[in-house]
């Protein structure tokens, strides 16, 4: 099966993307809360907080790298956010770690999708 992607638009970014990662994140951050608060065992709250920790440092590269390409249009950012999204929406380019990072925004985002749908067991 073939797909078909189109090019990031900033409004991609700005009103898409980070906003849903967002929500992932503090969805993902409840649901590990209670994970780690009812742990039964002392091995399942070991794993809990490790899978925490690793998912703290994933959303910090892809803040970081995200924080990073904002900045790179940020006159472009600045005409978007003012107009409400009616201006300023330009394809933009992201370099590799950006592109990661927008690829991993919403690889978590899939996944919290579906444990919301139950289609999976836990939201990372």
């Amino acid at each position: 099966m073939q797909t078909y992607s189109a090019p990031l638009s900033l409004y991609d970014v700005v009103y898409v993307i980070v906003p849903r990662l967002h929500r992932a994140q503090k969805l993902v951050n409840q649901t590990l809360e209670t994970l780690i608060n009812g742990a039964a065992t002392g091995d399942d709250l070991a794993r809990r907080l490790e899978q925490r920790r690793q998912f703290t440092l994933e959303l910090q590269v892809i803040n970081t790298n995200l924080e990073h390409l904002l900045e790179r249009y940020r006159g472009d950012v600045k005409s978007l956010l003012q107009s409400h999204g009616s201006q300023g929406n330009i394809p933009i380019t992201p370099d590799e770690m950006e592109s990661d990072a927008v690829e991993h925004a919403k690889e978590i985002y899939r996944k919290v999708v579906a444990f919301q749908t139950g289609r999976r067991d836990v939201p990372f």
